[in-house]
């Protein structure tokens, strides 16, 4: 969580790349944000699992205090994602194994999935080529 946050910080997004990418685990850079992120665990937020809750807190260098309860992780049937935020994170996901046109037809074919004749239409989306 904390690599993450630093990466958002100098990113201004996160991706699945950038959680695993371990180059970037040691840049200078995401390290000095990491230095100020502090992961405290609640029992409390615990308790609560399976439901994936959690509380951020944030203080700014001018000592502004801010404070977010999220009640539903983004993309759970609690707090869904709207289709353009899907077929961003799908794209995100798949371009680098299918590359940019093969997914691109990957993802304008699941969205059409009502029109196709049979499910084996998509068989050589699914692959690499």
């Amino acid at each position: 969580m904390q690599h993450m946050i630093a990466v958002m910080l100098v990113d201004k997004t996160a991706s699945f790349k950038a959680a695993h990418d371990k180059a970037r685990m040691q840049d200078p850079a995401v390290l000095k944000q990491r230095a100020k992120v502090q992961l405290i665990p609640d029992a409390e937020l615990e308790r609560q699992l399976p439901a994936r809750e959690a509380i951020v807190e944030v203080t700014l260098g001018d000592g502004t205090h801010l404070t977010e309860t999220v009640k539903a992780v983004r993309g759970t049937a609690e707090n869904p994602m709207p289709r353009e935020e899907v077929v961003t994170k799908a794209r995100d996901l798949m371009t680098p194994v299918l590359g940019a046109e093969q997914t691109t037809k990957l993802i304008q074919t699941t969205l059409a999935l009502e029109s196709l004749k049979s499910v084996r239409e998509m068989r050589p989306l699914l692959q690499r080529t």
